[in-house]
């Protein structure tokens, strides 16, 4: 009897104890930090339209860019990186300058599956590079060749499944040409030399918000949504959304015909076009002109996803998830977000069991201010239903780096590695001498809560 009972409680004691690690580490724990110190950030600065990238061969090892300090002849511009999944961060200056003009501008970075890092860089004179590690881990990065335009993005094929493994992908907004028109530049050799292919349908329409994703097979594909006319009165725009692929390492797009797919269907959609996301009556507002649309793959079987925004019937631009299991040629469409609140800013990504992450920004004005949610929705169904939480709340009234209509941009962040999701995004500061606008880092691991092997699964 005695035996029993102490069997009975050391069972349910290792219940609790479990149940306590799922509470710290994960069952919806999250944990989250300002990257930023008055330390590592003396003069204040912005440091919006954050990009994020694990190292897959350590993934403590996290790196993001944002707009901090500016590189000059003899210093690079920051990454900022961390060794222990996020807990403590420094700022590494090795981002060369690559050619006589400033910045850097628009950047995206990753990681190859040789655990090196590569970054694409917008300058101010808008010449795109990809610079790349060639020696230490926080050496100067090596710089490419120059190409493109606005808003480069930046992928690197990093599957051993792939016959274009350590193929590099940097898609662009071409604005050199009369209807802007999104464009792809592939790389055999990490950036040294670059091949770039106008893949956008602009036929008509000018074309804006170009995303990339990887698929285990070595598709490559992008989402672009083409602009077919302002909604006069409003902050919308109509657009298809628009998905095309790559079957040959991106010389071709045409794996969905020649215009591409759109992922909504024939009827067009209305998104945000506008310089106004929020209320300007009661306070500071944002830009969300090219920031409407990303694109993820699931590591294990393939399929693709798309988060896009799209005006419905409850009035609200709200976030769908497009999902397509036949290799981008048919889409379903679920809702995100609930009806309730203008929302926008969508990134989406996958974990290797499946779970899909997806990264917004809503706000609230019903009371004397505006207020804005970063949120985090997770789908163990594939997109079907969805769980939700808040990040953070934020007043960017009192915030003095926080410019009305320059809040948020082009980029955020968010990846996926094993069943951890990380994420970065520009929220108020925590701890700062000066309240402000810093990057805010945050991990989630999403495992359901009796998938033990998943929960031990190592970092």
């Amino acid at each position: 009897m005695r035996l029993g009972w102490l069997l009975a409680s050391r069972a349910r004691l290792a219940c609790l104890l479990l149940l306590g690690l799922l509470a710290t580490t994960g069952c919806g724990g999250l944990f989250i930090k300002d990257i930023a110190t008055d330390a590592l950030d003396p003069n204040n600065l912005a440091d919006t339209e954050p990009s994020i990238a694990v190292n897959p061969l350590n993934r403590r090892e996290i790196a993001i860019v944002t707009f901090s300090e500016n590189w000059s002849a003899a210093a690079g511009a920051p990454v900022w990186k961390s060794s222990d999944r996020g807990r403590t961060w420094r700022k590494v200056f090795q981002v060369t300058q690559p050619g006589a003009a400033a910045g850097p501008g628009d950047q995206k970075l990753d990681f190859d599956a040789e655990g090196r890092l590569h970054v694409a860089e917008l300058d101010f004179a808008v010449s795109d590079y990809v610079l790349r590690q060639t020696a230490v881990p926080d050496g100067l990065l090596a710089v490419g060749a120059a190409y493109g335009n606005d808003q480069p993005h930046l992928t690197v094929d990093g599957y051993a499944s792939s016959p274009f493994k350590g193929r590099l992908y940097s898609p662009f907004l071409d604005f050199t040409v009369a209807n802007p028109r999104s464009t792809v530049c592939w790389s055999t050799d990490r950036g040294v030399t670059v091949n770039c292919v106008g893949v956008g349908n602009n036929a008509t329409f000018p074309n804006r918000t170009t995303r990339i994703a990887v698929a285990p097979s070595g598709k490559v594909y992008i989402v672009y949504k083409i602009r077919e006319g302002l909604v006069a009165g409003t902050p919308f725009e109509d657009v298809h959304f628009t998905v095309q692929r790559s079957d040959d390492g991106g010389l071709t797009w045409t794996g969905l015909g020649p215009t591409g797919v759109s992922v909504h269907g024939a009827p067009q959609v209305q998104t945000f076009f506008t310089t106004a996301f929020g209320n300007p009556a009661k306070g500071k507002v944002a830009r969300a002109r090219s920031s409407d649309a990303w694109i993820a793959t699931d590591p294990t079987n393939g399929e693709v996803y798309v988060a896009y925004v799209q005006r419905d019937s409850s009035g609200f631009g709200q976030i769908y998830l497009a999902r397509s299991s036949d290799d981008g040629a048919t889409w379903t469409s679920t809702r995100v977000t609930d009806g309730t609140h203008h929302s926008a800013y969508p990134e989406v990504a996958v974990t290797k069991r499946g779970v899909v992450g997806v990264l917004y920004v809503d706000y609230d004005d019903t009371g004397l201010v505006t207020i804005f949610r970063h949120r985090f929705a997770r789908s163990f169904n594939r997109g079907l239903t969805w769980s939700d939480r808040i990040l953070q709340n934020m007043n960017p009234g009192p915030l003095a780096n926080a410019a009305s209509g320059f809040l948020w941009g082009d980029y955020e962040g968010l990846t996926a590695a094993r069943n951890t999701f990380y994420g970065v995004f520009t929220g108020a500061s925590d701890g700062r001498s000066t309240p402000q606008l810093d990057p805010i880092f945050f991990r989630q691991k999403s495992c359901r809560w009796w998938s033990l092997s998943c929960w031990f699964e190592s970092e």
